[in-house]
């Protein structure tokens, strides 16, 4: 039995849709794994550090069945293979019906109307016809790939940038972290959001931290506190600190410039908990308090598949 030319192109669609949607959803499981087993190691690092052991061959097993655990809970060879395979019989018959749909429109537009008889006004109303229905369509596909896209980027922080000073004592400020290194590197979670509050007098700085962690299918909404040193206040500018057992981080909030920045590196490396605790990477970082909400439409135009980007590419996005 010959393929004809549709049913061809049909089975190439289908291949590339079914290692596509594996590959893309056995990744997304693989991402959320190591994000688990991750969180599982800094909790067990972070219990060492308290009663001061530096033996972490334990959190290494823990991360790893951490990671086995999720994957085995998951059922994530079946979610792979329900997902790449599962949706192959509606797209062909989906197909189907929208082939012989064309057909019947186009047998139909011959039979109905006599293009070459038409005047000049009658073709321009049936091609504005035409056209609002593409249009229509393609309105509809970006809305439903858009849909998708919330899953992977599901919110936006917020878009203020702020440094708001209350007499002299006390500063507020808040914004969304980004490095600005420029060598690929991210946040650990872009998604979040930061209130900073220095009180001059207590010498310290208190930030609060809202975060979406990993990705779907395993994003969750998470929460920080931490407490920075005062080093100076000047009329002109904060400076404070986080000086941990591995690492200094620096953060400077301008005020004629109203920009808050942070640097940072490692330190101690040579010790066991160091070399463990931090993921090989830049010995150094430079970051700098953002708006939020360029932040996620970054993510967002990341994570559009390649169909949204063509039909955004008209409209300049």
């Amino acid at each position: 039995m010959r393929l004809s030319k549709w049913q061809i192109l049909g089975i190439a669609v289908s291949v590339v849709w079914a290692v596509g949607a594996w590959r893309h959803e056995h990744n997304a499981n693989i991402d959320a794994a190591n994000f688990f087993g991750s969180l599982t190691y800094k909790n067990c690092t972070n219990e060492k550090l308290l009663a001061h052991n530096s033996d972490l061959s334990t959190c290494e097993i823990k991360r790893g069945q951490s990671i086995s655990q999720w994957l085995k809970d998951g059922n994530s060879a079946v979610d792979e293979a329900l997902i790449a395979l599962g949706p192959v019989p509606f797209f062909w018959l989906a197909g189907f019906i929208l082939l012989y749909f064309v057909r019947a429109q186009i047998a139909g537009f011959r039979a109905v109307i006599s293009w070459s008889s038409l005047s000049l006004l009658k073709k321009a109303v049936v091609v504005a016809c035409a056209f609002v229905s593409l249009a229509t369509l393609a309105f509809g596909a970006v809305a439903v790939l858009n849909l998708y896209v919330d899953t992977i980027v599901p919110v936006s922080p917020s878009s203020f940038v702020d440094i708001i000073p209350t007499g002299s004592d006390f500063v507020t400020v808040e914004g969304t972290w980004v490095r600005t290194d420029l060598t690929n590197d991210s946040i650990l979670n872009p998604l979040q959001f930061s209130l900073i509050e220095c009180r001059r007098q207590e010498g310290r700085c208190v930030e609060a931290t809202a975060f979406v962690a990993g990705s779907a299918p395993g994003a969750a909404l998470g929460a920080e506190l931490h407490t920075f040193d005062i080093k100076s206040w000047t009329p002109n500018a904060i400076v404070f600190a986080d000086e941990d057992m591995c690492s200094t981080d620096i953060y400077t909030v301008d005020f004629n410039t109203k920009v808050v920045s942070g640097a940072g590196h490692l330190t101690n490396q040579e010790t066991t908990f160091c070399k463990m605790k931090f993921i090989k990477g830049k010995e150094t970082w430079t970051l700098l308090l953002s708006n939020g909400f360029n932040v996620y439409w970054e993510l967002r135009k990341k994570a559009r598949p390649l169909p949204l980007r063509l039909l955004q590419t008209f409209f300049g996005n």
